[in-house]
């Protein structure tokens, strides 16, 4: 952290190697990132709608401060950029950082762990987990800890891929038979919603909100022989969602809840 305070110029080195989830992670997106110089999954229609869902679950008119938890290379900052002029984003991959100082030079980026915040309690005013808890298979201290650096009244959010749907069940939950390895970190796999509105509850946050989603239309996946076929599966995903199945068992699960007013941080 800079002297005066402000984490905007935080030095992007990398602590003290640890054998646990946070460094494995770590590595793994270092590596994709050194590989493919971007990790950018969604169409831009994708971000859009999935920005639009926040807006609508997070009752702020503005988020004077806002921590992204799960930055990457700063693609998810345009879901949250509209409501908010104090962006900070952190992420377990210093490659990653780096690309995403290189293109928002002006906004604020840190080396973190979701789980060990380097941050002040009560000092944000909205939270959000960008498709992260589902990388981590305990992710009850994350969510205290985002419990602990909001304010009362603040807003803690995330969006994950859903297990219930189908999809994400058949290729990306690592005990199907038909799973497949490719383009997934080493601890990833959707999660239920019905996990998630608990771990909301049993953390201390209220007001749950949630909803799935379909019709976030990917702009690519792996294994990259699936992408010849990936407009049929997004077409597809935009008549799960017309239908009305989407808000049940679409692709994403996205949460929210509220820290209550009268909370005051351990």
């Amino acid at each position: 952290m800079d002297p005066g305070g402000d984490r905007r110029g935080a030095t992007l080195t990398r602590p003290l190697a640890r054998a646990n989830v946070s460094e494995v992670e770590g590595k793994y997106f270092d590596a994709r990132i050194r590989e493919c110089g971007e990790f950018d999954p969604f169409s831009p229609a994708g971000w859009e709608t999935i920005s639009r869902r926040f807006s609508e679950m997070v009752p702020l008119p503005s988020i004077p401060r806002l921590l992204d938890i799960g930055c990457g290379t700063g693609q998810s900052r345009q879901v949250y950029e509209p409501k908010t002029a104090g962006y900070v984003g952190i992420d377990l991959s210093l490659e990653a950082l780096r690309l995403a100082r290189s293109k928002f030079p002006s906004a604020a980026w840190e080396l973190a762990d979701a789980c060990r915040l380097p941050f002040l309690d009560s000092v944000f005013d909205a939270v959000a987990f960008s498709s992260v808890l589902h990388h981590i298979p305990d992710f009850r201290p994350a969510l205290s800890e985002a419990l602990r650096v909001v304010r009362p009244g603040g807003f803690v959010f995330a969006f994950d891929p859903n297990l219930l749907h189908p999809a994400m069940a058949l290729f990306r939950w690592p005990k199907s038979p038909l799973y497949i390895s490719e383009g997934v970190s080493p601890n990833e796999a959707p999660l239920l919603p019905s996990v998630l509105h608990r771990a909301f509850v049993d953390c201390g946050l209220v007001e749950i909100r949630q909803r799935c989603q379909s019709n976030i239309p990917y702009r690519e996946v792996a294994p990259r022989l699936i992408n010849a076929c990936l407009s049929l599966y997004n077409a597809a995903d935009r008549m799960f969602e017309w239908i009305g199945l989407g808000r049940w068992f679409g692709t994403f699960v996205l949460t929210c809840g509220m820290k209550p007013a009268s909370a005051q941080s351990e």
